[in-house]
C-alpha cells in the first residue's frame, strides 16, 4: 500500500488570505509607526502613521536604509539593534531620539521584534515607535516644577521658621491630642518656660486649674465636631506663667491636617494684660460718664415734672379766666397771652421729659391691636386748627394695602406724627401738608409727612436729627422749640425698629420718612398674649415640667422649689452655673430657670455654654432668665446669650407659670396631677373602662367633651396602635426612625392623658439615645401590650357611649352650615396662625355650643395645630355619622 502524504483542508487557503487582510487592516490603522526593515537596515514596509510621524512617504522611504531617520550621533544604535535581532532578541521600549524629513528631532519609544521564517531562521526586523515628544515635555516640565516647588517649599520653610522665631506673638501648635510641637521664643519669654521643656507637654500646664481642666475635658470630647467650634474664633482666656503668676490672654486657633488626616493645632496668643488695664480705665470712665448722663437725665426727669404740676394748674385756672365773659379788654389779652405762653412752655417740658426718659433708658412701648385710621383721624384733629389758622391744606393718603388694625404701640406713633406734622405746619407759610401711608414689600408700614415749606440746605439736613437742631440758629428765634422734637423722633422710631429719614430742597419744601413694622391684625380682638384663662396661674397649670432651677442662694432657691413642687412640678437645683451646664448635658429638662448673677460662672456664659454643647439634635431647651435689673441693657444681653425670656425679682410666680407654658414645646412635660384633685364632674358611665390607662378627671377637664374625647382615642388608636410593635422591627434596621416614632408618640399620648403609654414611649426614646437596644426593644414590647389593651377598652366604649347632640342648640337653617365650616377650619389650621381660625372657632361655638369648641380654642391658644387638626377630624367623623 502506498502512502500518500496529507493534503491540506481545501479551507486553509481562505483563512490564510482573511489573517492577512486583517493584519493590514491593523497595521494601516495603528497610531504608532510600524515599518518592516531587512537585516542590513533596509526598510521593506512603511505604514500611514509612520509617514504622519516622520513626513516621509511610502515610496520615498521603502528601499533606503533605515539610518536615515537616524541623527548622526546615534548611527551606531542601529547596528546594536540589529545585532540583537539576528541573534532573535526582542529590543522593548527604547526610547531615543529620530530625525523627521523636515529636519526636526522627536523623541520616540522603540519596540523592535525579529522576523522569523517557517524554519525558525530570521530573516528581517519589525520596529514599532511612538512618538512621545510631547510625553518628554511634560515630563520636562513636571521636574522643573517640582524642582521650582522644592526650592519654594525650602523658602517658605526658612521665611515661616523665621517669622515664628522673631514674632511679636506667641506662636505654639499642637498635635490632635494637645501635645506641643512648637513653642517660639516669644512664648518662651510669656510663659518661661523653654522649648525643650515645653514640647510633648499639653498645653493644660500653661491654664489655671479650672481652665486646664476644662481644656483637658474639651481635648476628650467625642464629637469632633464640638472641639472645632473655637477655630478662626478670638478668645480670652487666663493663663498661667512658670512662676505660678496668672494674666489674661488672647487666643486665635487655627487648624490643618497633616498626612494621615492628623489634626494639628496653632494657637497665636497676645498678653493682654496692658489692654485690659486700659479696657478697665475706659470702663470706669464710660461708668462716670454714664452715672453723670444718668443724673442729668434723673435731674430733668424730676424737674420736669415738677414744673408740669404747676404749669397744668396755670393752664387750667386760665382756661376757666378765659370762659368768663366778664373779663374782656385788656386784662382778656394778658390772660390769653399767660395761657398761650404757659401751653407753648409746656411743649418745652414734654420735649425734655420725653428725651430724658429715652436717654436714660425708662421709655416702655406698648404692643397692642389699634386703629390706624382712628389714629390718623386723631392727628389731624388735634392740628386741623393751627393749619387753617395758617391757611394751609392739610391732608391725608393711605394706600390700598395699609391694614385698618395693627399691632404697635399707637401712643408713641401719636407722638411721633404729631410732632412731624406739627413742624411741617410750623415751617410752611403757604401750600399744604400731605400724610402719606403705604405698606412696603416687607410688610412695614411706610409713613411719609410732605411740605411745602422752607426746606433745608444739605448741611441743614445732616444735622436735622441732632439734638436741639432746626434749620438754622435763627429758626430757633422766629419758631421757637427745643430742637428737641426730630431727636425723640427718631429715638422712638428706633425703639420700635424702624428708621427715619428726611428728604428736603432749600425753599421748596421737606419730607421726612419713617418706617415701623406693624402686623395686621384681621381680628381686632384678638389679644395680643395668652388669656390668663388658658390655665389657672394662682394655683396650677395643665402640665407638670421636669425644671432645672440654676440660684446660688439658698433661701431664694427652697422658695422657688416648694412652690413649683407644690404645683406638680419636679425642681432640680444647682447653685452654680457650673453645675447648670453639666446637669443640662447629662439629663432631660423641659425648662431652665436661670439666676443671672452667680458667682464663677454667671447665667448668661452658662446659657452660651448650654447653647453650644448640647446635641444639634436635641429637642429645643427653653431657657428664661432671673433678674433683680431692670436696666434694658441687662435684659437686651440675657436676650443675646440666648435666653428665651426675661423674669424680674423678687420672683413672680403666676408669671413663671405663664412663661413656662408658652415657652416649652407643645408634647414636652407631663400632665399636671394637681388638676386631678379639683376635678368635681362626673365621669360618663361608659368611659368608664378607660379608667385602668386615663386618667379620665384631667382628660375630661382638657378635652371638656366625653364624645370628642374618645372619638380622639379611636383615632389615636387607630393610627398609632401598632406603634410598639413597629418601632420593635425598627430597632434591628433604623433604630433613629424608630426614636423618633417613640418620640411623636410621647406628645400625642400625653395630650390624651395617656400617661403609662406616654412614659413607655419617652423611655423607647431614651434608651435608643444612649444606644441601649435591648432595654428599647424591652420597653417597646411592653408598649404595644398596652396599646392591646387600650384597643380593647376603646371597644368596650363604642356602642355604649350616647352620641351627642352636638348641634341641637342650632337652629336647623343653620346646621346646614356646619360641615363647610369644618372643613374651612381643617384648612385654616394649615397656616398654623391662630388669627386665621378665630372667626371659624367663634361662629362654630354658637352652632356646635362652647363645650364642644373648647379643646380646640386651648389647641390653638397653646399652638398645637396638630392637636387642633386632629380634633377637628374628631368633630367632622362625629358630624358626618350623625348625618
Amino acid at each position: 500500500m502506498v502512502a500518500t502524504s496529507p493534503r491540506a483542508p481545501t479551507w486553509q487557503p481562505e483563512i490564510n488570505a482573511h489573517s492577512r487582510e486583517l493584519l493590514a487592516a491593523l497595521v494601516a490603522s495603528s497610531s504608532d509607526a510600524i515599518v518592516t526593515k531587512t537585516l542590513d537596515g533596509i526598510v521593506t514596509s512603511w505604514n500611514p502613521a509612520a509617514e504622519r510621524i516622520f513626513g516621509y512617504a511610502a515610496e520615498e522611504i521603502i528601499g533606503q536604509p533605515i539610518q536615515l531617520l537616524l541623527p548622526p550621533d546615534r548611527l551606531s544604535e542601529e547596528q546594536a539593534i540589529l545585532r540583537q535581532i539576528r541573534q532573535g532578541v526582542r529590543v522593548e521600549h527604547f526610547e531615543t531620539l529620530r530625525v523627521c524629513k523636515n529636519g526636526i528631532q522627536i523623541a520616540v519609544s522603540v519596540t523592535v521584534s525579529p522576523i522569523l521564517n517557517e524554519q525558525g531562521d530570521v530573516i528581517g526586523a519589525s520596529k514599532i515607535a511612538r512618538d512621545i515628544t510631547e510625553k518628554r515635555r511634560a515630563e520636562d516640565e513636571l521636574r522643573a516644577y517640582r524642582t521650582q516647588l522644592q526650592r519654594q517649599i525650602s523658602t517658605t520653610t526658612g521665611e515661616l521658621s523665621a517669622i515664628v522665631q522673631t514674632a511679636a506673638n506667641a506662636i505654639i501648635t499642637t498635635d490632635g491630642e494637645g501635645r506641643i510641637d512648637v513653642f517660639n521664643p516669644a512664648a518662651e519669654e510669656m510663659f518661661g518656660w523653654s522649648h525643650s521643656e515645653m514640647r510633648g507637654n499639653t498645653v493644660a500646664c500653661l491654664l489655671p486649674e479650672l481652665e486646664a481642666q476644662a481644656h483637658q475635658q474639651y481635648f476628650r470630647q467625642t464629637d469632633t465636631a464640638v472641639r472645632y467650634r473655637s477655630i478662626g474664633v478670638k478668645r480670652e482666656v487666663r493663663a498661667r506663667r512658670r512662676n505660678g503668676e496668672t494674666f489674661p490672654i488672647s487666643i486665635a486657633l487655627g487648624h490643618t491636617r497633616l498626612a494621615g488626616d492628623q489634626p494639628y493645632f496653632v494657637a497665636f496668643i497676645t498678653d493682654i494684660t496692658a489692654q485690659r488695664a486700659i479696657e478697665e480705665d475706659l470702663r470706669h470712665a464710660k461708668e462716670q460718664a454714664e452715672a453723670a448722663m444718668r443724673a442729668k437725665a434723673s435731674f430733668l426727669a424730676n424737674m420736669s415734672h415738677e414744673i408740669r404740676t404747676p404749669m397744668n394748674a396755670i393752664i387750667g385756672f386760665s382756661e376757666l379766666v378765659l370762659a368768663d365773659a366778664s373779663v374782656a379788654g385788656t386784662a382778656r389779652e394778658h390772660v390769653q397771652t399767660v395761657h398761650q405762653s404757659a401751653k407753648d412752655l409746656l411743649c418745652i417740658i414734654n420735649d425734655i421729659l420725653d428725651y430724658s426718659k429715652i436717654e436714660g433708658g425708662k421709655t416702655e412701648l406698648e404692643r397692642l391691636p389699634f386703629s390706624l385710621t382712628r389714629l390718623l383721624r386723631d392727628v389731624l384733629r388735634l392740628l386741623d386748627q393751627e393749619a387753617r389758622h395758617k391757611h394751609l391744606t392739610l391732608q391725608v393718603e393711605v394706600g390700598s394695602g395699609v391694614p385698618a388694625i395693627c399691632l404697635g404701640d399707637p401712643t408713641r406713633i401719636r407722638q411721633i406724627l404729631l410732632n412731624l406734622v406739627g413742624n411741617a405746619i410750623k415751617f410752611t407759610h403757604a401750600g399744604s401738608i400731605t400724610l402719606q401711608l403705604e405698606t412696603m414689600d416687607d410688610g412695614q408700614i411706610h409713613f411719609a409727612v410732605r411740605d411745602t415749606g422752607i426746606g433745608m440746605t444739605e448741611e441743614q439736613l445732616d444735622r436735622v436729627f441732632e439734638l436741639f437742631t432746626q434749620a438754622d440758629v435763627s429758626t430757633t428765634r422766629r419758631f421757637g422749640g427745643t430742637g428737641l422734637g426730630t431727636t425723640i423722633c427718631r429715638n422712638l422710631v428706633e425703639l420700635m425698629h424702624g428708621k427715619i429719614w428726611a428728604e428736603s430742597s432749600y425753599g421748596a419744601g421737606s419730607t421726612f420718612h419713617f418706617t415701623l413694622p406693624l402686623p395686621a391684625v384681621h381680628n381686632p380682638g384678638t389679644p395680643v398674649r395668652l388669656p390668663t384663662d388658658d390655665y389657672e396661674l394662682s394655683a396650677r397649670a395643665p402640665r407638670a415640667f421636669r425644671i432645672l432651677l440654676a440660684e446660688d442662694v439658698a433661701t431664694n432657691a427652697r422658695l422657688v422649689m416648694l412652690r413649683l413642687s407644690q404645683l406638680g412640678h419636679e425642681v432640680i437645683w444647682q447653685d452654680s452655673g457650673h453645675g447648670a451646664v453639666d446637669a443640662c448635658l447629662k439629663e432631660d429638662f423641659d425648662v431652665v430657670l436661670m439666676d443671672v448673677m452667680m458667682p464663677d460662672m454667671d447665667g448668661l456664659e452658662a446659657t452660651r455654654a448650654i447653647r453650644m454643647m448640647r446635641p444639634s439634635d436635641a429637642a429645643y431647651l427653653p431657657i428664661i432668665a432671673l433678674t433683680a435689673s431692670v436696666l434694658p441693657e441687662d435684659h437686651r444681653r440675657c436676650r443675646e446669650a440666648g435666653m428665651d425670656a426675661v423674669l424680674g425679682k423678687p420672683i413672680d410666680l403666676a408669671e413663671i407659670l405663664q412663661q413656662m407654658e408658652t415657652l416649652v414645646p407643645a408634647g414636652r412635660g407631663r400632665f399636671n396631677p394637681t388638676l386631678a384633685a379639683d376635678a368635681t364632674q362626673d365621669l360618663p358611665a361608659a368611659l368608664a373602662p378607660l379608667a385602668q390607662l386615663v386618667n379620665l378627671p384631667r382628660a375630661l377637664r382638657l378635652w371638656g367633651d366625653a364624645q370628642v374625647y374618645r372619638l380622639a382615642l379611636e383615632e389615636f388608636c387607630t393610627a398609632h396602635g401598632s406603634d410598639g410593635q413597629r418601632i420593635v422591627q425598627q430597632l434591628d434596621t433604623a433604630p433613629e426612625l424608630g426614636r423618633r416614632m417613640a418620640h411623636t408618640l410621647k406628645g400625642v399620648a400625653a395630650n390624651l392623658q395617656l400617661s403609662a403609654i406616654a412614659k413607655l414611649a419617652s423611655a423607647v426614646d431614651a434608651a435608643i439615645k444612649a444606644d441601649n437596644l435591648a432595654q428599647a426593644r424591652q420597653c417597646a414590647q411592653q408598649l404595644q401590650l398596652d396599646f392591646d389593651q387600650l384597643l380593647e377598652l376603646v371597644e368596650l366604649t363604642r356602642s355604649s357611649t350616647p352620641a351627642a347632640d352636638t348641634a341641637a342648640a342650632a337652629p336647623a337653617t343653620q346646621q346646614e352650615e356646619v360641615p363647610q365650616l369644618l372643613q374651612a377650619l381643617r384648612s385654616g389650621l394649615e397656616s398654623a396662625n391662630p388669627d386665621d381660625v378665630r372667626g371659624l372657632l367663634s361662629h362654630l361655638a354658637t352652632l356646635l355650643g362652647s363645650d364642644a369648641v373648647q379643646p380646640l380654642l386651648v389647641a390653638v391658644q397653646h399652638f398645637d395645630f396638630d392637636q387642633a387638626s386632629t380634633l377637628t377630624d374628631s368633630l367632622i367623623l362625629n358630624w358626618q355619622g350623625q348625618a
